[in-house]
């Protein structure tokens, strides 16, 4: 078979760091989330939706074929804590939790979730 085909899709949950409410401004929300959005595209993860509260946040993106699960949310939790420590003196000590929830998705429960 000469072409190959991937349609692996994620479901990320992350927490802020000690369930700290980091993201409680809406607005800072709204920008993490379309922030995590943009990256998950950069490492050709397309993302479909970013969501979540002031403590954690998903993710529903297509998996993409060069890059490990561990590697894409480590990349997603460094660039996003680095870009949100500059917003404001409120989130200089902003951090991730350490864990994640990555749970795969069939094509046919995308709509649903």
């Amino acid at each position: 078979m000469p072409q190959s085909l991937a349609q692996i899709y994620l479901h990320i949950v992350f927490s802020t760091k000690d369930r700290r409410p980091f993201l409680r401004d809406k607005t800072i929300r709204e920008e993490t989330h379309k922030y995590l959005g943009g990256t998950c595209n950069n490492l050709n993860c397309p993302v479909l939706i970013t969501g979540g509260v002031e403590d954690h946040i998903h993710i529903l993106c297509r998996f993409g074929r060069s890059i490990e699960v561990g590697d894409l949310i480590k990349e997603l939790k460094r660039e996003s804590s680095q870009w949100l420590k500059t917003k404001g003196p409120d989130l200089a000590d902003f951090y991730w939790q350490s864990g994640y929830g990555a749970f795969s998705l069939s094509p046919g429960h995308v709509d649903a979730l």
